[in-house]
């Protein structure tokens, strides 16, 4: 004869999920309702744009306007030179991003095995993050020309310090007792190392990233300003040189759509190693 859990554990345990079925729901409406509000929001401010400027309270030579950006967009759609940019920025930043991202985590996660190396580097870790990305741009594309190369190190360089103090960071965080207690049972330091602090490290690697995905376009971009062939950087410039209002707030939206992109990419990637790392550790 099978067994049953008793009544009223049975009930308790229905109510339970219902319950977590019903915050579900109300998570669900609350975000609905929070993008219906913000594109409400949006289009609110966009149609004002208009209004202002076809009534002439808007002056669309200083601030252009909505209809103007949309006519350049399908224009520079059309003949690909809006999607080449985008392409270009893009690269730049994503390759950039990867590379000071495993640099820079790399290097503060190795930082904990020697406590008087992280010492003697923090002086100028801190030299160098202090620094702006700006000051570097005219050596970096004099080293290394006006092509896309130059802007990958300027964004490798924007995500470096962050990615190696937030991992350095993490690393310091792990439990103490913990590793005292897998060195009472013979554990190396290589095997505490693996098992402990990269996984207990997790949370802040994946934050400097969320962060690194901007700071990545910031140097891409400062790249593009100080000297470029191509870019939504470039776009920008000279557009802004030919007082072309229009073509360098649809530089700027472009920019906003493609940080929005790599940032919604970062999120799924981070959901994908959480369900992973979960699946592990079971």
């Amino acid at each position: 004869m099978s067994e049953t859990l008793p009544e009223p554990l049975l009930v308790s345990l229905g109510e339970d999920q219902d319950e977590s079925r019903s915050l579900e729901r109300r998570e669900q409406l609350e975000s609905l309702t929070v993008r219906i509000v913000q594109v409400f929001i949006a289009a609110g401010l966009f149609g004002l744009w208009e209004w202002g400027a076809r009534a002439g309270h808007i002056s669309t030579f200083l601030f252009g306007s909505p209809s103007q950006v949309w006519s350049l967009a399908v224009t520079r759609f059309q003949n690909g030179s809006l999607l080449y940019g985008a392409y270009v920025t893009g690269l730049e930043t994503i390759i950039g991003f990867l590379l000071g991202s495993i640099l820079g985590t790399a290097i503060g996660l190795g930082l904990w095995y020697s406590r008087f190396v992280a010492r003697v580097m923090g002086v100028f870790i801190l030299a160098l993050g202090s620094v702006p990305v700006l000051a570097l741009g005219p050596l970096i594309i004099i080293w290394f020309g006006v092509g896309i190369e130059s802007k990958i190190i300027l964004a490798t360089v924007s995500c470096v310090i962050v990615a190696l103090l937030q991992a350095y960071e993490g690393a310091q965080q792990v439990d103490k007792d913990l590793i005292k207690l897998l060195k009472s049972f013979g554990a190396t330091k290589f095997q505490i190392f693996t098992k402990v602090v990269i996984p207990s490290s997790y949370g802040w690697v994946v934050a400097a990233a969320k962060l690194n995905v901007g700071f990545a376009l910031i140097g891409a971009v400062i790249g593009e300003y100080i000297s470029s062939e191509a870019g939504l950087g470039n776009i920008i410039l000279i557009a802004g040189a030919n007082y072309n209002i229009p073509l360098v707030l649809l530089g700027i939206f472009s920019l906003m759509i493609l940080a929005f992109a790599l940032s919604l990419v970062v999120g799924l990637l981070e959901k994908y190693l959480l369900k992973w790392r979960t699946a592990t550790n079971r």
